[in-house]
């Protein structure tokens, strides 16, 4: 897969959205986010992302992808190995929570705060951010194994702080940008576009 190691930048919306449970707390994150890598074969990426109200989470509205070699067209076969879910967690997470990460949700939490809404805090704002294991990462913000993540989660789903999942489907927001990316390239009928020599693949 592509994208594991590359490099990015994160530019965002001034519009704020607010994530977090029933009765607090609350993390205020932008409503949008453009995610550009350029110089990292096989193509340089500008993926917009918005926000879903419907979904509470960040949804991806448009990839394209350009061409770092000008005599290689773009192929769909590489498109599909674009890692484009990780790229956006890690872009997004980076960019929204800084050096303090996770733990510094946690942190920033007053110290009488109910446990159980500071960890539906972490898993909707993980949601948000385009995480795919929002139960780990429930566990990763306090310094605990993954593997306890989804018994707290569960406990924070019976107070009604986490919606309940459908049976046979995954959480709130928890299908993959990446099946989101290729989706949309089916059913938009993205044609391929030349600029110049260098290929370009649109999805919007």
């Amino acid at each position: 897969m592509y994208c594991r190691l590359m490099a990015y930048a994160v530019t965002q919306a001034a519009q704020q959205v607010t994530v977090g449970p029933p009765g607090g707390p609350t993390y205020a994150i932008p409503a949008s986010f453009t995610i550009t890598t350029t110089g990292e074969p096989p193509y340089d990426l500008r993926l917009r992302l918005a926000w879903s109200e419907a979904e509470r989470r960040h949804t991806l509205r448009e990839a394209t992808f350009t061409s770092t070699d000008e005599c290689e067209p773009v192929r769909m076969s590489k498109i599909m190995r674009v890692a484009i879910a990780e790229l956006i967690e890690r872009a997004l997470q980076d960019h929204v929570l800084g050096e303090d990460g996770w733990p510094g949700v946690v942190a920033a939490q007053p110290s009488d705060a109910d446990q159980e809404h500071v960890d539906a805090l972490v898993y909707l704002l993980s949601v948000a951010l385009g995480g795919q294991r929002p139960s780990a990462t429930v566990a990763v913000a306090r310094g605990l194994s993954p593997a306890s993540g989804p018994k707290r989660v569960s406990i924070a789903r019976q107070l009604g702080l986490i919606p309940a999942t459908e049976p046979g489907k995954p959480s709130a927001g928890l299908s993959t940008f990446d099946r989101t990316a290729r989706a949309g390239t089916a059913d938009d009928g993205a044609t391929s576009q030349p600029s110049g020599r260098r290929g370009r693949r649109r999805s919007e």
